[in-house]
């Protein structure tokens, strides 16, 4: 992507040690932002820095987003390092693999504070300064499973679908303070969501699903999110023939249930429903 609309931005990434997180800290790098990349895993993050563009301009900030509690000083800290921030990429996440009667309620907490509420109380904690500047804009990252449930998903989806209902409640709030908006809802991206997922009960999961691991490159991935929020949208959905199983849940929501229901996310691709159903969409 070439362009120099970030140079000299000040952009905070979350789940920056990563996948899509990691993605987005090299892209923003290269085009000359100051970035602030936030993760668990501090060694991750000093690595993620030495691999940019243009580390000088890269502040590693720690933070456990499950810890919703001090989250309000995380983001007051980020905010007073520049004394700015013009883009906030929320992009940290966790998974649960495991069914519904399975997954024990602490696990369900879990999901619902690294994935919903660390977003939430780091959007109302910079809110009054990003409304007193008269600008700012939030990225949020969902996924397909903000827009539908799958098998073995519960708890992420509900924190996906959670995601949409505060933020866009936000955008419309705020619409006439300046505050921008923009939902990111990647398909399949070869990241290690699953990968580094938990079961049920808290043990690991571990096992990497095959149609992750052929899907779009992070890289990709991060390079169609920034041409969205370029162009300001409020939803940006990145991936390939997965994407459509989107315009299937909205015009035959019935047919959508009973594929998910027999044939999980991971196979509509290989299984060439997708566009099979495409097709009679547009037919």
């Amino acid at each position: 992507m070439k362009t120099t609309h970030f140079n000299g931005k000040v952009c905070w990434v979350t789940g920056a040690s990563s996948g899509i997180g990691e993605a987005l800290v090299k892209a923003l790098s290269l085009e000359g932002a100051s970035v602030i990349i936030s993760a668990r895993n501090e060694s991750n993050l000093n690595r993620v820095k030495s691999q940019c563009k243009n580390p000088e301009k890269i502040v590693i900030l720690p933070c456990d987003m499950e810890t919703t509690h001090y989250l309000p000083q995380v983001a007051q800290a980020c905010w007073d390092t520049f004394h700015n921030i013009d883009y906030v990429f929320l992009n940290a996440g966790i998974a649960i693999r495991d069914t519904v009667i399975n997954t024990e309620t602490n696990l369900i907490r879990k999901v619902m504070n690294t994935n919903f509420l660390s977003a939430a109380v780091i959007a109302r904690t910079l809110l009054p300064a990003m409304v007193k500047k008269g600008s700012g804009h939030l990225v949020v990252t969902s996924s397909l499973s903000g827009k539908y449930g799958i098998p073995k998903l519960s708890a992420y989806a509900a924190s996906k679908h959670a995601l949409h209902g505060f933020f866009e409640s936000l955008r419309a709030e705020h619409v006439k303070d300046g505050i921008k908006v923009t939902m990111v809802i990647p398909g399949l991206i070869r990241t290690g969501i699953t990968l580094n997922a938990l079961k049920g009960d808290g043990k690991p999961y571990g096992k990497m699903m095959q149609s992750l691991a052929t899907g779009m490159s992070p890289d990709e991935c991060a390079e169609k999110i920034l041409k969205g929020v370029l162009a300001r949208r409020n939803e940006v959905i990145v991936g390939r023939s997965e994407k459509t199983s989107l315009l299937l849940n909205r015009l035959f929501p019935s047919l959508m249930a009973r594929i998910i229901a027999n044939h999980p996310l991971e196979k509509l691709r290989r299984i060439g429903l997708v566009k099979k159903q495409n097709r009679i969409a547009k037919e």
